[in-house]
């Protein structure tokens, strides 16, 4: 996939840039990405409540927010060491009582689920 971001940022705002706005906190610019049109089917029917490019906009700023995550769990693992096998179903026992059952053991697994 790639992207080209323009050189313009969007200047006057449609109710679906606003938005953007809002749910981002930040200005934003307009970008042209090539996508395969399974995918691209794929996303604009999974966007039918919004728009095509909120929907893709919130998707990135989740997946930004994951890998963020992963850097500090790394950070904290390289700091204190992975967590132990006991640590692990602690915290198991502790999201099944916070959430309920997960599908995946995710947390108690031998290799880290990031």
């Amino acid at each position: 996939m790639d992207a080209q971001v323009s050189s313009e940022s969007v200047g006057q705002s449609s109710d679906v840039e606003q938005a953007l706005v809002d749910l981002l906190g930040a200005p934003f610019d307009k970008v042209s990405i090539t996508l395969p049109s399974a995918l691209r089917a794929r996303v604009a029917a999974r966007a039918e409540t919004s728009s095509f490019s909120s929907y893709v906009a919130e998707v990135l700023a989740r997946e930004e927010r994951r890998l963020a995550l992963i850097a500090y769990l790394d950070e904290m693992d390289e700091f204190h060491g992975p967590p132990t096998a006991d640590e692990r179903v602690e915290a198991d026992r502790r999201w099944e009582e916070m959430w309920g059952q997960h599908e995946s053991s995710a947390v108690s697994s031998s290799t880290p689920a990031r």
